[in-house]
């Protein structure tokens, strides 16, 4: 859900509004294809159904392939996934197989040269998944922390973007870090099974500047939070449920001016059939 409205910055009356919603659900189902000698996991999946609705304004809009009463389609059969997820033994994202074999051609750039999509996620994943769970033994009501640091200079030279000395040095700024605190709720029962439940929380702040000092001074302000509340089958090795919640504003003015603000919240749950 997204809020987002503009106004004058002269008379402060609002000229323009919007406020998109989308609702789904999707099953998938997954499959452990190889396990390696570390215990790294190679995981497939499938797309068994998924139903989406969209609102905005005076549109609505449905994109969905289910089957009677809202279950997985009966007639239809998705192929799997080229894609394959390579996950480690602690819960982290290790890398995405596959992707090359997907349709993503090179997307052009100013200069004539060209970025590598496909790469580029791939050197995202690497960079920035981060464990799920703790190093040690930990306790109910332990802590642990995970720290990485967003820095837009070093992801656009790993894109291969072409940049301009003036806009590197202004990127070369915005470097922040991010920390990441998880802690071991409870010991809870999900569906018949014994789950640890981790709580993680990571809050941001950012603010940068949007275009040259002489394009008015505009800045941009963005602050959030992202907490993931993790329902671990401890004995099996399997997540059995996860709810994602985010929220979101942003800002752009310049002189205490503000003519454009949003908000946008957003709340995803996967649950073990």
């Amino acid at each position: 859900a997204m809020d987002l409205a503009v106004t004058d910055p002269g008379t402060g009356i609002q000229v323009f509004s919007l406020a998109p919603r989308l609702e789904g659900s999707m099953v998938t189902v997954q499959r452990v294809i190889e396990v390696a000698e570390n215990g790294d996991l190679t995981l497939g999946g499938r797309l068994e159904s998924f139903d989406f609705n969209l609102d905005v304004a005076d549109l609505h809009a449905r994109l969905a392939i289910v089957g009677p009463g809202g279950g997985p389609p009966q007639l239809i059969k998705l192929p799997e996934l080229p894609i394959h997820a390579v996950v480690g033994k602690r819960g982290e994202l290790v890398a995405i197989a596959g992707l090359d074999a997907l349709p993503i051609p090179p997307l052009p750039v100013p200069g004539g040269q060209k970025i590598n999509l496909v790469e580029m996620i791939s050197k995202v994943i690497e960079e920035f998944s981060q464990p799920t769970f703790p190093e040690g033994p930990v306790s109910v009501g332990d802590t642990w922390e995970f720290e990485m640091v967003i820095d837009p200079l070093a992801m656009a030279e790993m894109m291969g973007a072409p940049m301009p000395p003036e806009a590197a040095a202004q990127l070369g700024e915005l470097s922040f870090p991010m920390k990441i605190v998880s802690t071991l709720v409870a010991l809870e029962t999900v569906n018949g099974i014994e789950c640890a439940k981790i709580r993680a929380e990571a809050p941001w702040e950012l603010t940068m500047p949007v275009g040259p000092p002489e394009a008015g001074g505009m800045v941009l302000n963005e602050s959030g939070a992202t907490t993931v509340m993790t329902w671990f089958d401890y004995s099996a090795g399997r997540m059995v449920r996860e709810t994602t919640e985010v929220e979101l504003t942003m800002t752009m003015g310049a002189g205490g001016i503000v003519p454009m603000r949003m908000e946008m919240r957003m709340s995803v749950e996967t649950e073990l059939k």
